[in-house]
């Protein structure tokens, strides 16, 4: 395959006679992507396509039927599993054969680089390894090793210590996490021009502040008077929605007409929580004050309605920075947050966001009550951080820097 000559050069200042052709290894991305990766994965493959400085092959692993609608024109190939359905299609035998099933076909590829982005990683890493495909791997993580002792990342864990990533094989990490490049730098001894950071990629063009608020709360029957405090967001406990609803019961007592907007994917695996949700509504007598959404598709429009957008996190959760908080940034929305994990390296407080004490709902309380009564503090702050967020995670910022990453990492194979 021929490749276009560009002017292009690394951040070394090496000049580099072609494009580079990136490789994505992806999963799941003809469905509605539901988890913060899917999306991110996503967004830094249309970030550097738009770019025009890479050219991208998408593997992705999709389901049969899924496969079978794919458009000869979209770059996405599908990557049908090699072996008999399985009990658990997360299993680690199927991941294996999935991955094998991948790497044959990147060994065969033109690419000059393999990024993995929301595939399980570590089945994959190991076979790209055996198979002796001759490609340089960069693995990219959205987490922070604040998360690793949780059960879905118990592998995870082990190939970290076992120096599967950053310090044997010659792979490639990429983060967008700088807890996690400490992390494997400083405590895992890995080299530390093997691991790379970058900003997580947002759509600013999409996710812009909307002028017609009020025609957005009527189209989603949200009264144009009422305050709205909206949460967006999985129902897991590690997020927090239980202190934002002690909060708001105090919030109702000053502002008795405030109404609080709650928007969640409504998996199967979160029902139990939506039932404590429920719950607790009841026991805090808050049905009249509080709209159960459910999955918005245009959650753009969500994030415009919103007065204050509370993310209450207790710890940092399995993608960090939160996808929710940087669309709110980008959005111009007032976000009220917890200093965990990324979420202190993306936002300072009272300045594009505001922070308070994880868990305290009384603290919490008093941080929204005090926005919702200087409007034009929280559209202050809501400027700065859509400022912020084209400054420093627009599609062109993001792409440049995965560039000059892809391009760092060849001129070490030369």
């Amino acid at each position: 395959m021929l490749r276009d000559i560009t002017d292009m050069k690394d951040e070394t200042g090496k000049a580099r006679s072609t494009r580079p052709t990136i490789c994505y290894l992806t999963r799941g991305m003809l469905a509605p992507p539901a988890e913060g990766f899917h999306v991110f994965s996503k967004n830094v493959i249309e970030a550097v396509k738009n770019s025009g400085n890479a050219r991208a092959q998408v593997l992705s692993l999709e389901s049969p039927s899924a496969a079978r609608e794919v458009s000869r024109d979209l770059t996405f190939l599908s990557a049908r599993l090699n072996s008999r359905k399985l009990p658990s299609v997360f299993s680690t035998v199927d991941d294996f054969l999935s991955s094998a099933s991948m790497a044959s076909y990147v060994r065969s590829s033109d690419c000059d680089l393999v990024h993995v982005l929301n595939i399980t990683k570590e089945p994959y890493a190991v076979v790209h390894n055996m198979l002796r495909v001759r490609k340089p791997l960069l693995i990219h993580f959205f987490h922070s090793p604040q998360v690793l002792g949780d059960d879905v990342f118990f592998l995870r864990n082990l190939a970290f210590r076992a120096g599967l990533y950053g310090r044997l094989h010659g792979n490639y990490v990429l983060t967008s996490n700088l807890a996690m490049l400490r992390f494997l730098v400083e405590k895992l001894g890995a080299n530390h021009e093997s691991v790379h950071y970058t900003q997580c990629p947002i759509d600013t063009d999409k996710f812009k502040p909307a002028r017609n608020k009020d025609e957005l709360r009527e189209k989603y029957g949200i009264p144009c008077g009422s305050p709205v405090i909206v949460y967006v967001g999985s129902l897991q406990p590690a997020r927090g929605l239980d202190v934002l609803l002690d909060a708001f019961k105090r919030i109702t007592e000053r502002f008795h007409n405030v109404l609080l907007l709650v928007c969640h994917p409504q998996r199967r695996e979160e029902r139990i929580f939506e039932r404590m949700l429920y719950e607790q509504i009841q026991h805090l007598k808050l049905r009249r004050n509080v709209i159960i959404q459910g999955l918005v598709r245009e959650v753009v429009d969500i994030y415009n309605i919103a007065d204050v957008i509370v993310l209450p996190l207790i710890r940092p959760y399995w993608v960090d920075p939160p996808l929710v908080l940087l669309e709110s940034l980008s959005s111009g929305a007032t976000v009220v947050t917890t200093p965990v994990g990324a979420i202190s390296e993306v936002v300072s407080d009272h300045e594009n966001a505001v922070l308070v004490k994880a868990g305290d709902a009384e603290v919490l309380a008093s941080a929204v009550a005090e926005l919702l009564e200087k409007p034009d503090e929280a559209r202050r702050i809501g400027q700065r951080a859509r400022e912020m967020a084209v400054r420093r995670h627009s599609y062109e910022i993001v792409a440049k820097q995965l560039v000059r990453i892809y391009n760092s990492i060849l001129d070490h194979q030369d």
